[in-house]
């Protein structure tokens, strides 16, 4: 005969009838001559014994994370963990599950329900490319050089003559895979180029609001009649 063993254990132990204050106060009074074990026992309702492990220097569960057995990690390490991969996923680099379980030896799903700043999400692709041109330098070069051109054609307060393009890709398998990262914040992972079949999209604006018809490329060296009928 053979039998499932449930996937979520349902404690049924009953909660304990005493808070950790109360046994404190009675460890204090055997400690300080007031009462004698037995006494602390009977009047606070405490097993003896749990007051007498109290005053040798043992701790109950109760004083550890959760419940049940006791983490691979202690709470200073999984906090630090929580952090680095936070990091990670800020510099484009999140972890899977995979990873975090080489690094953690413990089940995911219990290492999620004690952090809820982390939850599984999907990662958007961004290219290595990018996340270099983000470094300060590179920034503070840009606008720059920025400031010399308005300066050197007048540009200043002519917004039609000023203009922003931008291109985003529409993959048509786009990637499945999810990562570790912050709840409530955008997770992207780098990627050293795609190899998946895009459709891509050149918007142009000008900094007085007009905005130029979009440029589409569709993959393929002639125009479908699709892409360019009255219907599409």
């Amino acid at each position: 005969m053979i039998y499932n063993m449930p996937r979520n254990y349902i404690k049924k132990k009953p909660p304990s009838p005493y808070s950790v204050e109360t046994l404190q106060t009675s460890v204090s009074d055997v400690e300080n001559s007031n009462k004698t074990l037995r006494e602390a026992a009977a009047f606070y309702g405490i097993p003896a014994a749990t007051i007498y492990y109290r005053i040798e220097g043992r701790k109950s569960s109760r004083d550890k994370i959760g419940s049940g057995r006791s983490t691979i990690l202690d709470a200073a390490a999984e906090s630090l963990l929580v952090e680095c991969l936070i990091a990670c996923s800020k510099l484009g680099y999140p972890c899977d599950k995979e990873e975090l379980l080489d690094l953690v030896q413990e089940f995911v799903s219990g290492f999620m329900k004690r952090h809820l700043r982390l939850s599984l999400k999907k990662a958007e692709i961004l290219q290595e490319v990018r996340i270099d041109a983000l470094i300060p330098e590179v920034v503070y070069d840009f606008f720059d050089m920025l400031r010399t051109v308005y300066e050197e054609h007048e540009m200043k307060d002519k917004g039609d003559f000023i203009f922003n393009c931008d291109e985003s890709g529409f993959p048509s398998d786009p990637y499945k895979l999810r990562a570790l990262g912050e709840k409530g914040k955008p997770l992207s992972r780098v990627s050293g180029g795609s190899s998946k079949e895009n459709t891509t999209v050149l918007a142009c604006v000008s900094a007085s609001g007009v905005a130029l018809p979009p440029l589409i490329v569709f993959k393929g060296a002639a125009v479908q009649a699709r892409h360019i009928s009255e219907s599409a």
